[in-house]
């Protein structure tokens, strides 16, 4: 599944437009809510040459390193970390708010706010 990204930051400034953003809070990403209501392929994906999702679900378990968004989405990459988790994210919940559901935030403080809670068992904390 293909996600489009809409930029969604307040600040409407030079810098925003190349996305040259000063570092942005942490965000709490609740993990186990999220596998509640959609299916792992849905964010998880390794794509064939048709753009058909070949992920192995069998390799989808907690504590594996190469299920991480980083292992494929790094620094060199064509789609680094931080735009793979905004394209998805933010994609994901423009989606859902399209079809007039329930979502989560669009804004950039929606997400990287100061509430960032590491005791939180099922959230994934994510930099960036």
């Amino acid at each position: 599944m293909a996600f489009s990204f809409i930029h969604t930051c307040p600040a409407n400034t030079a810098a925003c437009a190349k996305h040259e953003h000063k570092q942005r809070l942490p965000v709490a990403f609740p993990h186990d809510m999220h596998m509640e209501n959609y299916d792992c392929e849905e964010c998880h994906h390794v794509y064939d040459e048709n753009k058909n999702n070949i992920v192995d679900t069998m390799e989808l378990y907690s504590d594996n390193p190469d299920i991480m968004c980083s292992s494929c989405h790094a620094s060199n990459s064509k789609i680094n970390t931080q735009e793979a988790f905004h394209r998805q994210c933010i994609g994901c919940h423009n989606k859902e708010a399209a079809i007039d559901e329930a979502t989560g935030p669009i804004m950039c403080n929606g997400c990287h706010h100061h509430a960032v809670d590491a005791s939180m068992d099922d959230d994934l904390i994510i930099k960036g």
